[in-house]
């Protein structure tokens, strides 16, 4: 950003040298790199910091400057003409959030021709190349109030101004001459006929202010940011104004910047003007108030503030403030839309106070940490599943909106400025990342396919946007579904969860799921992932996947009760056993549980079989028991019996098959 010293002598005339305000400015925040002499003046660059779209004005920069000088800024907005009312066309906004206000003026019998050399000198000072003395003119308003303005050859406009999406492939061509293919995510003024300008960023060449312009349509608006970025980055034109709307702009300015340049249309170019209409409300800026204590000042920045020194500082820059006993109540002005909470207010009490003259020293701080017992919860199941064999992904948190819907996801949360448009939400599941992961490694010949993640997902409730700690893992192969299984079983056991149940439903993406319940509340599911999800990703492999809320199952996790160890041997035998598919495996559970009783130890799945001539529903695996007794060494023949009797149980469950 570009300014100049004559231009900040429109509104007041600093006491110190061009260098003095640099310091000035530079250490308050808005970092002036290089200073110029042009002439009579003296042209700034700065560096102004995304937040701070005041300082894209000499309006704002003086108010700034001012409070640094230990002075308010006084200045009174220019009286609103709106008579006569514009009769020659209507204004219509398809969508009020692409544009919330549109302001239109018509100054007929317009010169054009060179512009003052004043007007030239502010201009161009300001970085910007001087065309004629009516775009001057607009240029120059910009410059002084910060809100961009566009100037119409009115007798090349057809029919009536419309503010709209542009149409697939629609095209435009812009004051450059290049021609733009547009889309429906670009925002355009257009006529009758034609597109006459991309919102925000550029007007088109078709009604181009010239030498034989007669009548000119002024135009002032606010569009959403949001568009004015996206037609910026699809059409690669970084323009002023684009680079304003991007950032905001002031409402309240809006009208004062739209009259003065029509004023001085009329002034310097022989204009009169013979219409205003207005479409759309000026958003409106509500003063909030802000209250803080002195006490919390001084403990925020450390310094022991007299309340003469906050209110001078505040006075100043613009501020209302009023005390209430120990409170200090205060609100923004209305061209300060980055002020929103007390910690704001703390730093702009610092910056203007001077962060020189904070004294370095170390803050007396009182321990106020609180024990994230989640943190600690992850890293030690980290360690676990790392200890199981499993390799850890980190996968993005964005994803494409479109592969959301498509795989049934709904309470997704749009990001507002994506860096690209197919990474535009955040994730409702760590599904998607963990398959990116895993056609990854296949493209990469790696055959080790077990991983796990742990992230964060994102929904959206009714009571706001929630972030939901999970913990997603993942295996290649058919068998890997017991696989995972197990993986659950002994997250469970960690946590000394007994009795989670897994229970067969519909899941959309998914064959064969199950969900994971305990006391009534789903930790999370169990599932393979169907065949038209792998063709999408290009996987060949059967994948088995499983997803758990671990803060829910953190919540439900029980004090670890500890028995001394068994000083006897423990011994096992192994039965095989066919289940048709209505048969649940938790029934076998409980039958060896039940029947076993004291000397059971514990139990695994240790292989699995799948024959060619085997009925298509009968699932055959051989399960390993494991016996003992805390108090004796069980003989070969009582574990026989107690193993045949087990067996027995077992046979006895209709739809059980023993091998």
């Amino acid at each position: 950003m570009k300014f100049s010293l004559n231009f900040i002598k429109e509104f007041f005339n600093p006491s110190l040298s061009p260098e003095g305000i640099a310091q000035r400015l530079t250490m308050a925040g808005l970092e002036v790199e290089n200073i110029e002499k042009i002439g009579d003046d003296y042209v700034f660059d700065a560096e102004v910091t995304p937040n701070r779209y005041d300082w894209l004005s000499i309006f704002g920069i003086s108010n700034e400057l001012a409070c640094l000088c230990k002075r308010r800024l006084k200045v009174e907005l220019p009286y609103i003409e709106t008579k006569p009312s514009l009769k020659e066309l209507l204004i219509i906004i398809e969508s009020k959030k692409d544009c919330p206000v549109y302001i239109a003026r018509l100054i007929r019998g317009i010169k054009i021709g060179d512009p003052p050399d004043w007007l030239k000198k502010r201009v161009e000072n300001c970085g910007i190349k001087s065309i004629n003395n009516a775009v001057d003119i607009t240029n120059y308003s910009m410059l002084k109030w910060g809100n961009p303005l566009h100037a119409f050859d009115f007798d090349k406009i057809e029919g009536n101004i419309y503010v709209r999406r542009a149409k697939n492939k629609e095209v435009f061509i812009g004051l450059d001459g290049k021609e733009y293919l547009l889309d429906n995510d670009n925002l355009v003024i257009s006529d009758d006929k034609k597109i006459i300008a991309l919102a925000g960023v550029m007007g088109a060449k078709n009604t181009e202010v010239d030498s034989g312009t007669k009548n000119i349509l002024l135009e002032t608006a606010i569009f959403s940011p949001l568009c004015v970025r996206r037609s910026r980055r699809s059409a690669n034109l970084d323009t002023d104004s684009s680079y304003r709307f991007e950032r905001n702009v002031s409402s309240k300015l809006l009208d004062a910047a739209s009259f003065s340049a029509a004023q001085l249309l009329c002034e310097l170019c022989s204009g009169t003007m013979r219409g205003y209409k207005k479409e759309g409300r000026n958003p409106s800026f509500t003063k909030r108030n802000i209250n803080f204590s002195r006490t919390e000042l001084d403990s925020y920045i450390g310094i022991d503030f007299s309340v003469s020194d906050i209110r001078n500082i505040l006075y100043n820059l613009g501020f209302d403030i009023k005390t209430k006993g120990k409170k200090i109540v205060v609100k923004a002005p209305f061209f300060r839309m980055d002020i929103s909470q007390k910690e704001d207010v703390f730093e702009e009490i610092a910056r203007c106070y001077g962060y020189g003259r904070i004294k370095e020293e170390m803050p007396s701080l009182k321990p106020q940490g609180i024990k994230d017992s989640i943190y600690g919860f992850k890293n030690e199941i980290r360690d676990f599943l790392a200890r199981l064999g499993l390799n850890e992904v980190i996968t993005y948190s964005i994803n494409n909106s479109d592969n959301l819907k498509d795989f049934g996801e709904a309470d997704f949360i749009m990001l507002n400025n994506p860096l690209r448009s197919q990474e535009n939400a955040l994730r409702t599941t760590l599904l998607l990342g963990m398959l990116e992961a895993i056609k990854y490694n296949i493209n990469q010949k790696n055959s080790f396919l077990k991983f796990f993640e742990i992230a964060n997902v994102y929904k959206k409730r009714k009571e706001g946007f929630v972030e939901l700690p999970m913990l997603s893992c993942a295996a290649a192969g058919s068998r890997e579904f017991y696989y995972l299984k197990g993986v659950i079983k002994e997250i469970l056991t960690f946590l000394n969860i007994d009795g989670a149940e897994f229970t067969s439903f519909k899941k959309n993406n998914f064959v064969n799921a199950v969900k994971v319940e305990y006391k009534d509340k789903i930790l999370g599911f169990l599932g393979q992932v169907n065949s038209r999800v792998k063709r999408r990703f290009d996987i060949k492999d059967d994948i088995n996947f499983f997803e758990l809320d671990l803060k829910l199952a953190l919540s439900l996790k029980t004090d670890r009760s500890y028995k001394t160890f068994s000083r006897f041997p423990v011994v096992y035998r192994d039965i095989s056993i066919g289940l048709s598919k209505n048969i649940k495996f938790r029934d076998i559970e409980q039958i060896i549980r039940e029947t076993a009783v004291k000397f059971l130890y514990s139990y695994k799945i240790i292989d699995m079989y799948k024959g060619k001539n085997e009925p298509e529903d009968l699932h055959i695996f051989t399960l390993r028991i494991f016996y003992s007794s805390r108090y004796k060494t069980l003989t070969a023949d009582e574990v026989d019996k107690l193993h045949f009797r087990v067996r027995n149980q077992i046979s006895r469950k209709e739809g059980v098959i023993l091998r």
